[in-house]
């Protein structure tokens, strides 16, 4: 309990309800998410992807369910007096603190508990009185005190025998087409891998709880000698004739790729959230904690970490926010803190006639995406309400653009900047400028690997709606991915045409088609017409990609949709994989 928290506060039973109240929802929505997560195995197995797609959309909304049922219970007893209700308040969180303390969840439940404060104080900013707002270092368990989250294998005979006992303990072990042969496999690539790295192995080390996400399911793991560990991820399939082993993830590089920020949620069964994602965290050491924790469901609490890592960092730096690097955008204020590798997203108050959307659109569309599988090609956002920043740490010519194209969305006042509504990403080196300023060797690359975002995204159902590389990034994997999104729709609200074929010359000659348009009509055939910049584009897409530019392209894919074909993604490389063939 915290030094200034009152004692004895259980005594009063307003006190008492209201903390009661708030642990009972939290207990509540974590079960629930835990039962959802747990459907994951049954779904794999029977490859039931839809039902799985459907679970993964019913829990990214019970975070928010719960809390709006907590924060309506909450309100109607709290005093209509405002210091009252803050003395109340204060009272609440110590009781609350003493019901969530022997959980090993507890860091959730903090989490849930700001959730309903925030909404119920409308705070602005940070509020040390009523939130958990401890901005100084945490711990995360180095290990797992409840021995609990993963078991530890020494190799005492050899990696092959080490790793036919890890895929027997494996909660799929009685499914396996071909264990034995798995095992060995793993083994001999793993035997290989180390080699020329290690002297010797000590250990592989498990983590229990299967990783599940989309048509794979993934162990996850690490090899240590002495301090060293390096990642072990094991990707499995599922198919009429069992489950077997893809591949075998090793390196640092493609184990982050899997747990990357463009991907949708694992479904995971753990007792101890903090274990599994500080175990993750040793494989992964340069990925921030806000993003792992997101990356195995728990994105309410991932948005706490980026929170309080952004004012942290707000206290350690002298940086400036500016606009970001790219083309200013016509929907979107975009600017970013130098030092901290966020993008700021503000929605304008004001579009050009040229886009044909409003604002309740283009939240309509991030919450597309929030709910969508994002396949490694888009970008994710967190939405947060009422940030509160100091004035002088803002540039002025930024300051100007927010006043005169924001006045909805921030309040600029002569001591403070509050963000009202504003959405973060992952800050990216924007496509149209990569091409320019990086080798010819990368730019090439990046400009192929664009063409395969495009596809991917509509083999996931999705129209990006304005393809032009200024809406891309390249992240530091090099892999290209879409983050602009107010014109984001999906494949089945577009209709794809060919230009109609006039017999009248000087039908071609109209400034306007002479030809009807509905709204929603899109022609691929004048793609080409506008991606003939940077060069390198219109090579690699006559070269590569010209399929893009055709309707049968994307009418190919509304049927595969409609038809319920749900395409196979691989978040790690083809040459990993096994060849089974």
């Amino acid at each position: 309990m915290a030094p200034d928290q009152p004692s004895g506060v259980s005594s009063d039973p307003h006190i008492e309800r209201h903390a009661t109240v708030l642990h009972d929802s939290f207990v509540d929505f974590h079960q629930r998410f835990l039962d959802i997560s747990r459907r994951a195995s049954e779904r794999f197995l029977q490859r039931d992807w839809e039902a799985h797609q459907a679970d993964a959309q019913e829990r990214l909304d019970l975070h928010k369910q719960f809390v709006n049922v907590a924060v309506k219970e909450c309100r109607s007893a709290l005093p209509d007096d405002d210091h009252e209700a803050r003395r109340c308040w204060i009272a609440t969180r110590g009781r609350y603190v003493e019901l969530i303390a022997p959980r090993l969840d507890f860091e959730l439940a903090e989490t849930f508990y700001n959730s309903v404060t925030r909404r119920l104080f409308d705070i602005v900013g940070l509020d040390s009185e009523l939130e958990f707002l401890w901005l100084g270092p945490t711990a995360l368990p180095v290990d797992d005190a409840t021995g609990g989250e993963y078991t530890i294998y020494p190799i005492k005979t050899s990696t092959a025998d080490t790793m036919r006992t890890v895929i027997g303990d494996c909660p799929l072990a009685d499914h396996f087409e071909n264990a034995d042969r798995d095992a060995q496999g793993v083994a001999d690539r793993l035997d290989e891998y180390l080699r020329s790295r290690w002297d010797d192995v000590e250990s592989i080390e498990m983590l229990r709880s299967v990783f599940y996400r989309n048509k794979g399911a993934y162990l996850v793991g690490r090899v240590r000698w002495l301090n060293r560990v390096s990642p072990l991820v094991i990707p499995l399939l599922s198919d009429e004739s069992g489950v077997r082993v893809d591949a075998v993830i090793l390196t640092e590089w493609d184990a982050s790729r899997l747990f990357g920020y463009t991907r949708s949620y694992f479904h995971v069964l753990c007792r101890r959230p903090a274990a599994v994602a500080g175990f993750i965290k040793s494989l992964l050491p340069v990925k921030p904690l806000a993003e792992l924790y997101t990356s195995i469901g728990y994105s309410q609490h991932g948005k706490t970490n980026l929170f309080r890592a952004l004012y942290r960092h707000m206290d350690h730096s002298n940086t400036r926010f500016e606009r970001a690097r790219g083309v200013r955008g016509m929907v979107m204020a975009v600017f970013t803190l130098p030092s901290f590798d966020v993008v700021f997203k503000l929605i304008k108050d004001r579009f050009p006639p040229s886009k044909h959307t409003t604002p309740e659109e283009v939240k309509r569309r991030y919450k597309l995406v929030f709910d969508h599988d994002r396949v490694g090609r888009l970008v994710d956002a967190q939405q947060f309400e009422n940030l509160s920043f100091q004035r002088d740490r803002f540039d002025e010519e930024l300051l100007d653009e927010l006043r005169t194209d924001c006045e909805r969305s921030v309040t600029i006042t002569d001591d403070e900047v509050i963000l009202h509504h504003v959405y973060t990403e992952r800050r990216l080196y924007p496509l149209d400028l990569y091409l320019r300023e990086m080798s010819r060797d990368r730019a090439r690359a990046a400009a192929i690997d664009y063409g395969n975002a495009v596809k991917d995204l509509a083999a996931a159902n999705i129209f990006p709606g304005d393809l032009f590389p200024k809406n891309f990034g390249v992240t530091r994997h090099g892999s290209v991915v879409f983050y602009d999104y107010d014109e984001l729709t999906l494949l089945s609200e577009v209709n794809f045409r060919d230009i109609p074929v006039s017999d009248n010359y000087e039908d071609d000659l109209y400034d306007q088609p002479w030809f009807p348009v509905a709204p929603n009509d899109v022609f691929p055939e004048e793609f080409r017409t506008f991606l003939r910049s940077p060069k390198i584009i219109a090579e690699v897409i006559d070269s590569r990609h010209d399929d893009i530019c055709t309707a049968a392209f994307w009418n190919d894919m509304k049927d595969q949709h409609e038809a319920g074909e749900l395409p196979d993604y691989f978040p790690y490389p083809a040459e990993i994989r096994f060849n089974r063939d």
